[in-house]
């Protein structure tokens, strides 16, 4: 009886100690919730509260995802700030290889999962779609045989890949265990498909391991990120209500209406006044152009239009600015036909960036890892390496560009006296051209060779000479015998 009773107490005591700790943490998250919510409710005011500009001017200070997706859903501008990142960062597809020692296992398997499964396709639909809000997530389903909602094992097979967005993700269980690696993270994910309103699909009970879960822009945690319209929201209504303003303005404005001016002598009727509103109705509404009228001037109000292009420059000025899309890009097409060539190079800079901080280590190695962690992909034995291609290729002016400057480069070197002795043939060519070796070999072989040629051409053509000269030599010389005799 001792025994047990001590096992109880020891389970009691074990029992409080994990509930301390989660009430712990509850409260932890309320003050910050709570901490977060003063915050957000103390934005745009001023004047010790007395003025709020956010509620004078229509901001949201708590915006949710459905705010986000409206954005997102409806106006241009926004949709562009979610995609243009994503697009541009899996435009040019990424290559991944084991070793360049023939095609090994992994990469086989890599290749015909890319044939069977359009894997790239899928990661830039989700990497689009956790921008919209706070994270995303990207549901493997593999053949292993067990429910969604039990571990992920082994498995020979990837089945699907279907992208959720947060608001169709919800975290249904957290571990709040301080001694697990997985502390504060998601243990069961409650995915509800996008179109469960239309069909009899019901929401899935999912666990982490068959789960990508994607955030970006993370602050305090890796769960939670930061929509990428979050800093720019306001803005995007102010342009919302300038451009929008701007056509009603000219709606109203570039047709402000006619004036009717009665005579004062006239004197009206009820059927005038029903025929001449008759007739007003068909020249504002209909093909008709002109007014049969008796007793009335007209008068053309002023239009009252004024230029909003200053007012929406600003406005995306500022979005540019905080985005870090530059502006030409923003507005422009995605490859920069329309942006200055620096615009696009700070582009691409900062995509190449993403590449490496966020696309690469956050969507696309933990998705080959899980693959190869599970048997669907034979382990690399040396690992696996990853390689992007030019975000942009030079077109065909810019190769007229560089071959002109190379090739002026080269004449300069060449007409220099001393210059090969300063700096060696071989060593200009590859360092400051940046030609491979076997191109300057090929380079000295074709010299060798056009060298040789130009030689044995003069070398035929003295040879030419001579019997030419010799055989001038000798009808001179029977020239001259003959005038002789």
């Amino acid at each position: 009886m001792r025994t047990k009773f001590g096992s109880n107490k020891k389970s009691n005591v074990i029992q409080m100690n994990e509930s301390m700790v989660a009430n712990r943490e509850l409260m932890a998250l309320a003050s910050t919730m709570v901490s977060r919510a003063k915050l957000a409710s103390a934005l745009g005011k001023s004047y010790d509260g007395d003025r709020n500009i956010y509620t004078a001017l229509g901001y949201k200070t708590s915006p949710t995802f459905d705010d986000y997706y409206a954005r997102y859903s409806r106006q241009d501008i926004a949709k562009r700030i979610v995609n243009a990142p994503a697009d541009s960062s899996w435009r040019k597809k990424p290559e991944v290889s084991e070793s360049e020692d023939g095609e090994t296992a992994f990469e086989k398997a890599w290749t015909e999962l890319l044939d069977d499964t359009l894997v790239y396709h899928y990661l830039t639909r989700v990497d689009r779609i956790t921008g919209i809000g706070e994270y995303g997530v990207l549901l493997m389903g593999f053949d292993d045989g067990l429910e969604l909602y039990e571990p992920i094992e082994k498995a020979k097979q990837l089945l699907y890949i279907r992208p959720y967005s947060q608001i169709n993700a919800t975290v249904k269980n957290w571990d709040t265990d301080t001694g697990s690696e997985r502390y504060g993270k998601p243990l069961l994910y409650s995915l509800k498909p996008a179109n469960a309103e239309r069909t009899t699909v019901q929401p899935l009970e999912v666990h982490y391991s068959r789960v990508l879960h994607i955030a970006e822009n993370c602050e305090e945690d890796d769960i939670y990120g930061t929509p990428r319209l979050k800093s720019v929201l306001n803005r995007l209504q102010d342009l919302e209500l300038v451009s929008g303003g701007s056509a009603e303005m000219f709606w109203r404005g570039a047709f402000p209406g006619l004036g009717f001016q009665a005579d004062a002598d006239a004197e009206w009727d009820p059927q005038v006044l029903t025929d001449l509103r008759t007739e007003i109705e068909e020249y504002m509404h209909g093909m008709k152009r002109y007014l049969r009228l008796k007793g009335i001037d007209i008068e053309q109000l002023t239009p009252q239009v004024a230029d909003p292009s200053k007012h929406i420059s600003v406005l995306i000025d500022l979005i540019s600015g905080a985005t870090g899309i530059p502006k030409r890009i923003l507005i422009g097409s995605e490859r920069g036909e329309l942006a200055s060539s620096q615009d696009e190079n700070n582009w691409n800079a900062r995509v190449a960036e993403r590449r490496e901080d966020f696309a690469e280590p956050i969507i696309l190695r933990p998705f080959i890892n899980k693959l190869i962690e599970v048997g669907v992909l034979p382990e690399p034995k040396d690992g696996y390496t990853i390689f992007w291609p030019p975000i942009t290729s030079p077109d065909e002016k810019t190769d007229a560009d560089v071959l002109k400057i190379k090739t002026e480069a080269i004449t300069k070197y060449s007409a220099t006296p001393g210059a090969d002795l300063l700096i060696p043939p071989d060593f200009y060519l590859t360092k400051f051209l940046g030609l491979s070796e076997e191109e300057v070999q090929q380079i000295e072989q074709m010299i060798t060779t056009l060298i040789a040629s130009e030689q044995k051409k003069i070398e035929e053509e003295r040879a030419q000479m001579e019997i030419e000269r010799a055989k001038r030599q000798k009808e001179l010389d029977v020239e001259g015998d003959e005038d002789d005799e």
